[in-house]
């Protein structure tokens, strides 16, 4: 190598004094200067830079293609990670209900299923000091039958009381005639909710009873009526009295009765 520069020095030095006169011809020319030879000064000049950024450019596209295999590699590989992962969990869980589908079906317990709905409207309204009901539009004829529980996306709104062919009669949670089982749902202590017209009230609550301001109440299942854990009403105020061994829960429904206008009822 050394023996090749030594004999080609002069066309080198020659190559370099060409490009550096060159460099700055192409200045001028840019410069607004020597217009006639702005056009062939720039086709050389165009093929000559293209020449030398040739290798530059090059090396840059593999290397930004190199940087982009990597990071996909890492995120194939992060997503593999998390599809074993699922896997491994989705095993886990179909294990679980498996198992708890052996349990059930040895305890002979029931497989629960939510129930079936009808929807319908609310077409009257009946409020006085011994009654608190509300007519439905659908009957006897749509499968509607007494004791059916009435709710909505809130809460309960009472049970079936009478039934015609085409209309029905609902006794609403808030009627003196209405009781509901239902439970606190923050310590699962349990009771029975009883109409007061325009509110609800907890029956005989002993004073030890944890039962706070707050507190939301929902249905036990327990009265056979209202499926399990469906909200009911919100206690309001909690009254103890050292003189007595109950204390006075008062509670408002979380359904807004005034502002009813479709329910759905829930059969068997």
């Amino acid at each position: 190598m050394p023996g090749f520069f030594e004999r080609h020095k002069k066309s080198f030095a020659i190559l370099i004094i060409f490009l550096i006169l060159f460099w700055l011809v192409t200045i001028q020319v840019k410069a607004g200067r020597f217009p006639v030879l702005e056009r062939p000064v720039l086709a050389v000049s165009g093929v000559l830079e293209r020449t030398i950024t040739w290798p530059y450019r090059a090396v840059r596209s593999v290397f930004e293609r190199y940087v982009s295999l990597v990071r996909t590699e890492r995120e194939n590989r992060r997503l593999r990670e998390e599809l074993a992962k699922l896997r491994i969990e989705n095993q886990i869980t179909n294990e679980l209900l498996s198992e708890n589908d052996r349990l059930r079906s040895a305890l002979g317990f029931r497989t629960l299923q939510p129930p079936a709905s009808i929807p319908v409207q609310i077409i009257g309204r009946e409020s006085s000091p011994s009654s608190n009901t509300m007519t439905l539009s659908r009957g006897s004829a749509d499968g509607l039958a007494r004791d059916l529980p009435v709710i909505t996306a809130d809460g309960v709104v009472g049970r079936i009381q009478t039934v015609l062919s085409g209309t029905a009669k609902v006794l609403l949670i808030t009627d003196p005639g209405s009781t509901v089982a239902v439970r606190v749902q923050r310590n699962r202590e349990e009771g029975l909710l009883e109409g007061k017209i325009d509110r609800c009230a907890l029956k005989y609550v002993s004073y030890y009873m944890d039962v706070q301001e707050g507190d939301l109440l929902v249905t036990s299942g327990l009265d056979g009526i209202y499926p399990k854990g469906v909200p009911v009403a919100r206690v309001t105020r909690v009254t103890r009295r050292e003189a007595s061994s109950f204390q006075t829960v008062i509670a408002d429904p979380v359904v807004a009765f005034p502002r009813l206008e479709e329910a759905l009822v829930l059969k068997p």
